[in-house]
């Protein structure tokens, strides 16, 4: 197959195509419309959707415009047109479907309209030319995989709208440079499914309303902050929390590198697991007497931590909670914590003294492996310790 031959473009976007190999686009690649081959095309105003696998596989196209008067573009619907730089995707449109510009490699920029609710699963899957891309405050989840393999991409806009984004949305996009947002509550708020779900784990860099995040105050209107919220942001040197915030979650400042104090408040219950892990600027932290529970790993390998108070409140502390604190010179545990974790002070090379309350009643494997500068563990009840 060499090409595929039509007189209807509005008609040939009304076919129901079951599959790929249902449509002969997928091995010609190239469409002709009146004996002229199709490039730049537009799409005419009776039609009011794009059917699925319509142009699949259509290499022979450059351009696309759509129309207000469609309202969906269905699965895998442009999927594979290697030869497409831009799309004009018309207001009407309210939803992009999974894999409707997958392996569009050469698509450099396409605006998202106002109308939009959601981007299906491997949407722009491997756009590889794409360099930039809006999402509007009227998309309100980004599917699995949308973004995967967007190499190219530098800058993302994150409207005010999304509270959900699928796991490795934002995969090996290793040339983002920044996240842009306008409101830090609706970020918090904002379900990420995984680490590369957050496009920040690669830009490092969030900018609100165009300034770079630095000193961040979270909003009083934010309740919990949610995994991932700020993983691998780098730019941020300090963090306040407001009253309002009842728990961190798993991974929420993961590899926040230059981050070097950040501010707890009473009404926190619980830190989730990972939460600053790979803070390694991080040099002091106070845990307010409202923690219950540390996660795992919570705050592993922040290398520039020297001392922590845990107080009564909390009644575990997690697997390697914290490993590797190199300069951690003295830990006081409270008279509340019942265990330690496996490792939770594993490879805390600098740690002279820990003061252990009198509630403990099990310490996990190798909690205080390599704690080699350790001179004195210091008690006040003997019975409780035996």
């Amino acid at each position: 197959l060499e090409g595929v031959y039509i007189t209807d473009l509005a008609a040939w976007c009304g076919i129901t195509f079951s599959d790929y190999f249902s449509n002969p686009l997928y091995y010609a690649h190239n469409l002709y419309i009146n004996g002229e081959l199709a490039t730049d095309i537009i799409i005419s105003d009776s039609v009011t959707s794009i059917g699925s696998y319509s142009f699949n596989g259509c290499s022979s196209l450059t351009s696309v415009t759509i129309p207000d008067s469609v309202t969906s573009i269905g699965r895998y619907a442009f999927s594979g047109c290697s030869s497409l730089t831009s799309v004009t995707i018309g207001n009407g449109v309210t939803s992009i479907g999974e894999w409707a510009f997958g392996y569009c490699r050469s698509l450099e920029s396409v605006t998202i309209p106002d109308s939009v609710t959601s981007i299906g699963e491997r949407a722009f899957y491997n756009c590889s030319s794409l360099e930039s891309v809006t999402i509007p405050d009227s998309v309100t989840s980004i599917g699995n995989s949308a973004f995967y393999y967007c190499g190219s991409l530098t800058s993302v806009t994150i409207g005010n709208g999304v509270t959900s984004i699928g796991e490795d949305a934002f995969y090996s996009c290793d040339s983002l440079e920044g996240v842009y947002i306008t409101d830090l509550a609706a970020w918090c708020g904002i379900t990420f499914s995984g680490y590369s779900s957050n496009p920040l784990c690669y830009a490092h860099n969030l900018y609100i309303n165009g300034e770079l995040a630095t000193d961040i105050i979270i909003p009083d209107s934010v309740t919990s902050i949610g995994s991932y919220s700020f993983n691998g942001c780098s730019s941020l040197t300090s963090v306040t929390i407001p009253d309002s915030v009842t728990s961190i979650g798993s991974y929420s400042f993961y590899g926040c590198s230059s981050l070097t104090s950040v501010t707890i408040p009473d009404s926190v219950t619980s830190i989730g697991e990972w939460a600053f892990d790979y803070c390694r600027s991080l040099e002091s932290v106070t845990i307010p007497d409202s923690v219950t529970s540390i996660g795992d790993r919570a705050f592993g390998w922040c290398s520039s931590l020297k001392s922590v108070t845990i107080p009564d409140s909390v009644t575990s502390i997690g697997n390697e909670a914290f490993y590797d604190c190199s300069s951690l010179a003295s830990v006081t545990i409270g008279n509340g914590v019942t265990s330690i974790g496996n490792e939770a002070f594993y490879y805390c090379s600098s740690l002279a003294s820990v003061t252990i309350g009198n509630g403990v009643t099990s310490i996990g494997e190798y909690a205080f492996n390599s704690c080699d500068s350790l001179e004195g563990v210091y008690i006040t009840d003997l019975a409780a310790w035996c």
